[in-house]
């Protein structure tokens, strides 16, 4: 049963349950320290999965759900902790739906529960866990069980009728890295087994064979002899490049040594280009003042680091000095676009070594892979063989269909920014070919048709391109495509990304030409041709949470949004969600023509430095759907520029920018006492706020000035309603309702998000003004209605829809000056009069009750900030007074 405790933020528990005839999988993660989220797969032993079917094998049923549970009140004193919770809240069938409330509160070495469910949870539920302080880490459970069990999917055959409430016993053991409880219930034992990894840990496996940072003592050269003897700088190219640095550019002029350079295996920015520093000052002209060096990913430039205090660098090296010293005289910004590198430089290059490097195949096994063929370049060209598997699971001809394959890839540089990437899969053994219910889309077959992709031939081209990147200028990137995109589409295209200068957002703009492939996989191509256009923008909040939201243009010509959220652990894992809206209208299964099926999931990327003895950029991923489906899909982008600059970018701006700079954790930061408040006092709070701002208020005033706006209006009501009548069925008039109510759904879902960004306090705290002012709609009658009635039947006034939306606005258009906002919030009053759901006094009441609320929050908020706080530092305590 569900109580209110929440595993540590970052904990990522996987596991196995058995008690039958139930049977689950389970994967959770405590993404804040008020949110889990958790996906079950279930198997009911006995119950068929599909019994009408007899071309099928599939075994028992199978369902699969996700989870999600939400922390509203943290233990204190004598108050339990409160928890509400949904099980089976989306992604399945719906058939172990279960919301709850439950408050779990200690009482010496005991941890009770007491908590109130509804469906499959019937009724109340509780139970006492006793945990001895002598043996901290076993503990004696005894649940009382409330699920219903007879209501459940196939429960006669299965024998779960025979299941009625009562109590459940067992035994718990938990570790940092595993647990397990074995119990008694319902005349049948059962057992819960799980893992778990603490992704707020930086690294999980001590780095033992990690190559050490370049040490060694060099006798070093007078700016004259480096000018006249080229062996100078040979060799400090041949010493990065024994690091893993490839690309590598070098310059001295007038007492600064310069290197452009990137890492082919580190997975840290800073910490990469600390050993190209410390390598640079063991060879560095005597004269040296200034050391820089410019950081590129893949090919892009995009950071620039210049020490301007080279002493201090090298006593930070020889641990005499701290990172706090030296970051003072550390510049970090963004990188300029850099020259290409002349056919003289090339030739250089390849002169600093004594021997060429091999370009054979070599097994190797530092990288993703348990063992992988791998042929490398000076120049960064690179070829190799590896294995893969890919699964799909629940299609009703089989639970599990997976493929185990080779792939062969090879990319080489053509010209400057310009690079050859070719990719063969060798399909081994495959069970996906197996699937004997071909797709029944009624959207053109981008996705779903992947069984005839796996039948057609087990040896495909699934790359085959040539990408050009561009540095245009100083945070703008550009990239062109052409060829073979991935397996099932290929074609032309490009990307343009601009960066903001803090790095707490991104916007791109992706334009592709593609055509769909063949089942066959190499240069055949089906009639289906599309252009797509997706417009992304990447807003990096607080607590390292992204939020991505993508419009335009999909695969199967569907128009729509997207939105994405995700967030970054300290061990570089990342979790996240996506949820996908168009105008596809996919009525599969388990769409509906009444209900239409929009694309969503969840998905992980997995960093493997973390788990490995040795730093590698290597990364593994999944993304997990509920149904493969056509609706909302996009092509594989040949080289996603915003995803390439990500990491380094987050890597620039986290901290002071040298983070693992040093080869060693040297962290000095502190938070701010106070920072992390609970939002239970950040609602008392603002209540009390919102009870001065209010009592400063001069209510006869504003109630008449309010009426007076209202009663104006009226006069308008029967002009704008005929003119409205006339439109009704023009394009423009329709598109002008279709996104004047949608703005009030925009404005509040944007003001969470703000609300929730504790990095910027003036956007924080409008957004959450906007979030506490805003209204609740419930809807219009599209029938005739009459101004001024506010009966249930019609809801006609005040409109809420426009008092959502001048709610919404008004903090922000106040707190940074930005009026032209109201302008915005009047589309959703002349499209809430144009679709005639109401009077145009309706929706002018609406917008002054809104501006009302608005106001009174954002005064309330504003109120505070006059406020007193205590800040830590490494050195000294300060009071920090904000008096504007």
């Amino acid at each position: 049963m569900p109580d209110a405790r929440f595993a540590p933020v970052g904990t990522w528990r996987s596991g196995f349950s058995f008690l039958r005839p139930y049977q689950a999988f389970y994967s959770s993660i405590t993404v804040f320290p008020w949110l889990e989220g958790s996906f079950r797969f279930t198997r009911i032993y006995d119950v068929p999965g599909f019994p009408d079917r007899t071309d099928t094998d599939y075994g028992d049923y199978r369902d699969k759900s996700f989870d999600a549970k939400v922390l509203l009140l943290p233990e204190r004193g004598w108050w339990p902790a409160l928890g509400v919770g949904m099980q089976d809240i989306a992604g399945g069938t719906g058939l172990f739906s279960a919301p709850y409330g439950v408050a779990s509160k200690r009482l010496g070495e005991l941890d009770l529960t007491l908590g109130y469910g509804r469906q499959r949870i019937d009724g109340v539920f509780g139970g006492v866990r006793w945990s001895p302080r002598r043996l901290e880490r076993w503990s004696l459970v005894a649940e009382y069980d409330a699920y219903d069990y007879q209501s459940d999917h196939g429960a006669a055959l299965s024998g779960a009728a025979s299941y009625k409430k009562e109590a459940a016993f067992g035994v718990e053991y938990r570790s940092e890295i595993w647990g397990a409880k074995a119990f008694a219930s319902h005349g049948e034992l059962g057992f819960n087994a799980y893992v778990q990894l603490p992704l707020e840990r930086r690294e999980f496996v001590p780095k033992i064979n990690e190559p050490p940072p370049y040490t060694k003592i060099n006798p070093r050269p007078t700016e004259a002899q480096w000018a006249e003897d080229r062996e100078h700088r040979a060799r400090l190219a041949r010493a990065l490049v024994e690091q893993d640095f490839l690309s590598v550019s070098l310059g001295y002029d007038n007492g600064r040594l310069e290197a452009a350079l990137t890492n082919a295996r580190i997975s840290s920015m800073p910490r990469a280009i600390g050993r190209a520093a410390r390598t640079m000052l063991s060879f560095a002209p005597l004269e040296v003042r200034e050391i820089r060096v410019t950081y590129v990913q893949g090919s892009l430039p995009v950071a620039t680091y210049t020490f301007i205090n080279t002493p201090l660098l090298q006593r930070y090296f020889n641990g005499m000095a701290s990172r706090e010293q030296l970051a003072p005289y550390v510049a970090i910004e963004y990188a300029a676009p850099l020259e290409g590198k002349t056919d003289q430089e090339k030739k250089e290059m390849l002169q600093a070594f004594e021997e060429p490097l091999p370009e054979g195949l070599v097994l190797q096994h530092q990288g993703a892979d348990f063992a992988a063929l791998r042929g490398e370049n000076v120049l960064g060209g690179r070829l190799r063989v590896r294995p893969g598997v890919s699964a799909f699971f629940n299609d009703p001809s089989g639970v599990l269909k997976y493929e185990i394959y080779g792939v062969a890839s090879y990319n080489r540089p053509l010209a400057r920014q310009l690079f050859f990437q070719a990719e063969t899969k060798l399909t081994l053994y495959e069970t996906i070919s197996d699937v004997t219910q071909p797709s029944n889309s009624e959207l053109p077959h981008v996705r779903s048709d992947i069984a005839e992709y796996r039948k057609a031939s087990s040896f495909k081209l699934t790359r085959l391109l040539a990408n050009r990147f561009f540095h245009s200028g100083e945070r703008v990137y550009g990239r062109l495509s052409a060829g073979i995109y991935e397996e099932m589409f290929s074609g032309f295209g490009g990307q343009a990304l601009y960066l903001a200068r803090d790095g707490s957002w991104s916007t791109d703009l992706a334009t592709d030409w593609v055509r769909q492939r063949d089942f066959e996989g190499w240069f055949g191509h089906q009639d289906y041709d599309t252009v797509t256009a997706i417009a992304s923008l990447n807003y990096r909040m607080a607590q390292r949470v992204t939020v991505t939201l993508r419009a335009g243009r999909f695969l199967a010509k569907d128009e729509g949004v997207r939105a994405e959220v995700k967030r970054r652990f300290a061990s570089g894992f990342e979790v996240g969600a996506w949820y996908t809206v168009t105008n596809g209208n996919d009525i599969t299964s388990p769409g509906s023509p009444s209900s239409p099926y929009y694309d969503k999931g969840i998905f992980m990327a997995m960093p493997l430095d973390t788990l490995l003895t040795y730093d590698t950029q290597a990364a593994a991923g999944f993304a997990l759907a509920p149904w493969t489906r056509d609706v909302g899909q996009m092509v594989v982008s040949p080289g996603d520029l915003a995803r390439i600059v990500e990491r380094p970018v987050v890597q620039m701006h986290g901290r002071d920018g040298l983070e693992r700079f040093g080869d060693r954790d040297d962290d000095y930061d502190l938070p701010m006492l106070g920072a992390d408040r609970r939002w239970p006092d950040l609602l008392a709070d603002d209540f009390s706020g919102a009870r001065r701002a209010a009592g400063e208020i001069d209510w006869l005033r504003s109630t008449v000035l309010g009426a007076g706006i209202v009663l104006g209006a009226v006069s308008l009501d029967d002009t704008l309603f005929r003119r409205a009548d006339k439109y009704q069925d023009k394009e423009w008039m329709k598109n002008l309702v279709k996104i004047g109510d949608a703005l009030p759904v925009a404005a509040v879902g944007l003001s969470a998000v703000f609300a929730f960004d504790e990095s910027r306090p003036r956007l924080s705290g409008a957004g959450l003004a906007a979030v506490e002012s805003r209204g609740r709609d419930s809807g219009e009658s599209k029938d005739q209605f009459n101004p001024g009635e506010s009966d249930n039947k019609w809801h006609s006034f005040p409109s809420r829809h426009t008092a959502v939306m001048w709610a919404a606005v008004t903090p922000y258009a106040k707190e940074f000056g930005m009026e032209w906002l109201y302008g915005v919030a009047a589309v959703t009053n002349a499209a809430r009069t144009g679709s005639r759901e109401h009077w145009f006094s309706d929706t002018v009441a609406g917008s002054v009750l809104g501006y009302a609320l608005g106001h009174l929050a954002w005064e309330a908020r504003r109120g505070k900030k006059g406020a007193p706080s205590v800040a830590i530092g490494p050195g000294n305590v300060a009071l920090v007074w904000d008096l504007q």
